[in-house]
Formats: C-alpha cells, sequence, structure tokens
C-alpha cells in the first residue's frame, strides 16, 4: 500500500502515543516479551514510521521487557535453493565463492520489513551469529536469547526461538502479516518427529579465512504455516486483531508452537 493510500484511509496519524494504546489494547504490557513481525504498508499513516512503532513497543515493555525481530539473511544461502527468483546454475560457483560473508554488524536483513531493517540498525539492538537465520533483540533477556545460536538446527531449541520458547509468556504479534510469516512455527518443525532433516551450508570466516561449513537442520517450509494457523484458531479461538489499522494477530508462542508441532506429527 502507498503512503498516499494509508494517509487517505486513515482518520488520523498513528503516533507514538496512539500506538502505544493499540498495542496495550491488545495484551501488550510492561516486561512482556515478544517476537515482532511487521508489514508497515498494511498499518494506516503512521507519524514517523517504522522508528515510531519501534518506540512504542519499547516504551510500553520497558527495558524489563524484551523485543525481539528475525533478520534473516536468505541471499547468503546456497543459490540452488533459490526460488523467487532462481538463478541460471552456471552463476551458482560464483555466488557461493564471492558473496560477501555474515557480518552481524553490516550484513543487511532481507525481505523482513523496514521495521525489522529499522530495529537492526539501532545502537542498542544486538543480533545473532547465524549466517541465515540470525534475530535481533533488545531488552532484559537480550543477552540470553541470542547467545548459543549454532549454525545446526538455526530455528531450534538452541534458537533465540527456542530461548523464547523457555520464557512462559512470550507473545507473538503479527502486524499486517499473517502465519506464512510466523517465524516461530519453523520451531514446531524442530521439535515435530515427521519433519526430515536435510543437510545445509554456509560461508563462515574461520581463522581468517573463508570456509565452507556443512550441516544438519530440518527441512523448513512455511508452505503449510497459513493452515496451522486457521487449525489453531479453529480449537482456540479468533486471533484477529486491527492495530493501526493492520490486520493483526497476537499469540502465546509456546501454545501455538506445541500446537503447530503436534499438527505436524500428525
Amino acid at each position: 500500500m502507498s503512503e498516499k493510500a494509508s494517509i487517505h484511509r486513515s482518520t488520523m496519524p498513528y503516533t507514538v502515543t496512539r500506538l502505544q494504546a493499540e498495542f496495550a489494547a491488545v495484551g501488550i504490557e510492561k516486561g512482556d516479551s515478544i517476537i515482532f513481525h511487521a508489514s508497515l504498508s498494511q498499518a494506516g499513516w503512521v507519524c514517523g514510521g517504522a522508528i515510531a512503532v519501534i518506540d512504542a513497543l519499547q516504551s510500553l515493555l520497558t527495558e524489563e521487557g524484551t523485543l525481539v525481530m528475525p533478520a534473516q539473511t536468505a541471499g547468503l544461502s546456497d543459490p540452488k535453493d533459490w526460488e523467487n527468483p532462481p538463478v541460471p546454475e552456471e552463476w551458482w560457483d560464483t555466488i557461493q565463492a564471492e558473496t560477501p560473508v555474515y557480518d552481524k554488524d553490516r550484513t543487511p536483513s532481507a525481505n523482513m520489513g523496514v521495521i525489522a531493517e529499522t530495529f537492526r540498525a539501532l545502537k542498542d539492538v544486538k543480533r545473532s551469529e547465524h549466517p541465515y537465520y540470525s534475530f535481533t533483540a533488545w531488552g532484559k533477556h537480550a543477552d540470553w536469547i541470542l547467545e548459543g545460536q549454532t549454525l545446526e538446527h538455526g530455528f531450534g531449541k538452541n534458537s533465540p526461538l527456542g530461548k523464547l520458547y523457555e520464557i512462559e509468556a512470550s507473545k507473538i504479534i503479527l502486524f499486517g502479516v499473517d502465519n506464512d510469516k510466523n517465524t516461530s512455527l519453523h520451531l514446531a518443525e524442530e521439535l515435530s518427529s515427521k519433519i526430515p532433516l536435510k543437510t545445509a551450508n554456509a560461508a563462515v570466516i574461520e581463522n581468517g579465512k573463508r570456509v565452507r561449513k556443512y550441516y544438519q537442520e530440518k527441512a523448513y517450509d512455511s508452505d503449510q504455516f497459513i493452515k496451522v494457523g486457521e487449525a489453531y484458531e479453529k480449537t482456540h479461538g479468533d486471533h484477529k486483531q486491527t492495530i493501526a489499522l493492520a490486520p493483526s494477530k497476537v499469540y502465546k508462542m509456546k501454545e501455538i508452537v506445541d500446537f503447530a508441532a503436534s499438527y505436524f506429527d500428525r
């Protein structure tokens, strides 16, 4: 949606104060740990744009809370797996040999949205080390959530998703997006016994040299995530919300992840 369209459909500007009130109205409060997925283009006109949304969340959570966002970098992955769009096979070796290696301080996120990328660039926001599945975090539990993410099973129990899952009251906010963007459901794939393993690889710097590491992870696939969300809401109630005019959903993370793992097992 264009900025002009956002202005046209808005009866008021969505300021930091207004956004605080709208997030509070859907149950976000001081001390919460949340993972936030967003498409700002689906909202009404926000005074200040992405940084206003971040300011509203941080001021509502306070430093007693924790804000996490995905900062994934799919453009660094193996080009033979690329589909949207694919690249010619004769390019693959060059891409693997010469794409700049992941640097958590410099590498931008890809296709995560302007809010996630703005959040990543803030000085007081930290980022995890995974070359493809990094996360950013701010607040009380940020260091603990980001530490220890392994190359293997990057969405697994040692990942930021696994750490958030351990915090019983963690919440997922889908702001202007649906469950196809719900990264937490990849943890459900890791917890399911029915999702197969695959071998992946990544370029990393080791002892000052570029090397390629091979490792195991689940065969992550978000194609079923919309159906998972629909099945969850049939038994757990409609979670549809509207925040700043954006169609949104708020979930208890552990509850929907456990449901999704069972769904995949079935």
